[in-house]
């Protein structure tokens, strides 16, 4: 115990302290971070050997505080909002009305290109285009009046048409008068001719039968006045006779009608009506075709005078001249400008770069072994040199792929606090808060030791102070920690206590020996201990916030290290 006694060494940095968890060393280390009371290092001349030593037990006193359990990140400040002004032209700089460091907003004129070239371009392709418009507007006129021509033909023979049309119609009231009143004549020349087809037909029967009788001798002949067939066909005969008779008068009667009615002149009247209106409808027909035709014709022409007046070429250079007005796409402040006037910008030339700059995010890498433990929405707190005091952030987003450069997963962290003071492009330091607790009090997970019952169990100092101080011991209920405190709970429990750094008491007890070099401090210097533990950057969930002071108490080294 003594070789490690006379071993051990005390060094201190002005610049920096940092943590460390080697048993060893964390001890001095601890020594000057944490705690409550006063350490004093003196040095009376230059480097000598150790010839007396200075013992004190390391303490944590009780305080109530927010213990977190977090991980610590780095990265750098970036605009969580940033975008290009670019150009896919080769046009000279003419205007440029902006400068680094101006907030705009969008739609804002950021850069003006020349339009001369456009311009002279624009010119010559609308002179090429006005011969074809002219020549379009030429033969609309001409379509126009031709078709102004072919609908006075079209209305005149539509006037004729209806005309004629007129004409027939009443030709056609006329004979179909005359030709009602005819109709009676000539049912009865219709039923005369019937009766005396019929009675045609029965002489020709009667002949028929006479003839037979005189062949089987039945009957002598005509003057046979005996003979049944020859009275029979006699008969016949004059009925015939008088049938015919009444066809002939009934046929005379029609045409005695037909005459007194002028009944042929109306049928011929009406007929020649007819065909005059078949030609005046073809050629209305044929009047209105050719109108048509035009109308097609003129619109057509309306067709060619509008395409005459624009052309792809034409658009593609008013497009290009209005893209030579380049505006910002979002709001921000100009960080960049990559152009000055007079210069060439060429295809896919960044002209200008705008940021957000109160819009913030810090892109970090999320280890594998914590990436189960973080979730979006997540606290988080930023410290940079550059600002003083915490700034709030948010986890907003978790890559879903880690990454085959360092394993790690990509995250974005998005700064919640207004007025950050942060700046883009300096480096921060992120702590993604996994876990809270508030108004509890929190020791070295070192300090925390177990009873032969299992209990949970720490030491209260109860008299005595330095290497003389006693301690009883109080058992605890322990619940969140992180890598180096732990919650604990007690009614024996109350602010102000001095509870031992650890539950070891040789590894709480600090001895400084002298066997090798100090460094020398003019005057000597004394470090006041005392207090709670100074905020700064440290290793990920180390010091709750408002951390518990200690009297010599340092960083611990993790359960079950030496303090």
């Amino acid at each position: 115990m003594e070789s490690e006694r006379d071993e051990m060494k005390f060094q201190f940095s002005l610049k920096s302290l940092r943590w460390t968890r080697k048993k060893t060393v964390i001890l001095a280390v601890g020594v000057c971070l944490a705690g409550v009371g006063s350490f004093y290092f003196s040095r009376q001349g230059t480097t000598r050997k150790n010839t007396t030593q200075a013992s004190f037990i390391r303490t944590t006193v009780l305080k109530k505080t927010t213990l977190n359990n977090s991980i610590s990140l780095t990265g750098t400040v970036e605009s969580a909002s940033v975008s290009n002004v670019t150009t896919n032209q080769s046009l000279a700089v003419k205007s440029i009305p902006v400068q680094v460091g101006d907030w705009v907003e969008a739609g804002d004129i950021i850069c003006v290109l020349d339009t001369d070239e456009i311009d002279k371009n624009i010119e010559k392709t609308l002179e090429s285009l006005q011969e074809n418009i002219d020549n379009a507007k030429d033969s609309l006129a001409s379509a126009e009046e031709n078709l102004t021509w072919a609908q006075s033909d079209a209305d005149s023979a539509w006037n004729a048409m209806a005309e004629k049309e007129s004409a027939m119609n009443s030709a056609k009231t006329a004979y179909e008068s005359a030709r009602s009143s005819v109709d009676a004549f000539q049912a009865n020349v219709d039923q005369a001719q019937a009766a005396y087809q019929s009675a045609v037909e029965a002489e020709n029967q009667a002949l028929s039968a006479l003839n037979s009788a005189i062949s089987d001798g039945t009957c002598t002949g005509l003057e046979d006045t005996a003979c049944a067939a020859g009275s029979a066909y006699d008969a016949a005969r004059q009925a015939s006779a008088d049938a015919k008779s009444k066809a002939d008068s009934a046929q005379q009667d029609l045409k005695s009608a037909q005459a007194a009615m002028n009944y042929d002149t109306l049928a011929a009247a009406y007929n020649t009506a007819q065909s005059v209106y078949n030609a005046a409808l073809t050629a209305w027909n044929t009047a209105r075709n050719n109108r048509d035709s035009w109308q097609t014709k003129v619109e057509d022409a309306k067709e060619a005078v509008t395409k005459a007046s624009s052309s792809d070429t034409l658009d593609d250079l008013y497009e290009k001249k209005e893209n030579c007005t380049l505006t910002a796409e979002t709001a921000g402040k100009v960080t960049a400008i990559n152009v000055t006037v007079g210069s060439m910008a060429t295809n896919n030339t960044t002209i200008a770069t705008i940021q957000d700059t109160d819009a913030l995010k810090i892109t970090v890498t999320i280890p594998e072994y914590e990436i189960q433990n973080v979730e979006l929405g997540m606290t988080a707190k930023i410290t940079t040199d550059a600002t003083e005091g915490e700034i709030e952030g948010t986890l907003t987003q978790i890559s879903p792929v880690a990454s085959s450069q360092n394993g790690g997963f990509s995250a974005e962290v998005t700064v919640t606090t207004p007025n950050s003071g942060l700046y883009v492009g300096i480096n921060a330091t992120v702590e993604i808060i996994q876990s809270t607790v508030d108004n509890v009090f929190v020791v070295p997970i070192d300090a925390v030791g177990t009873n032969d019952a299992g209990e949970s169990i720490v030491f209260v100092k109860e008299s005595g102070s330095g290497s003389d101080a006693v301690f009883k011991e109080v058992v605890v209920t322990t619940g969140e920690e992180n890598d180096y405190y732990v919650e604990i709970s007690s009614t024996q429990l109350s602010e102000g206590m001095e509870v031992r750094s650890s539950a070891d008491p040789e590894q709480a007890q600090v001895n400084g020996s002298e066997s090798g070099e100090q460094v020398q401090m003019n005057g000597g210097m004394q470090i006041d201990m005392g207090g709670a533990m100074p905020s700064g950057e440290m290793p990920a969930g180390q010091m709750p916030s408002g951390g518990p002071g200690g009297n010599g108490g340092g960083a611990p080294g993790g359960r079950g290290g030496n303090g």
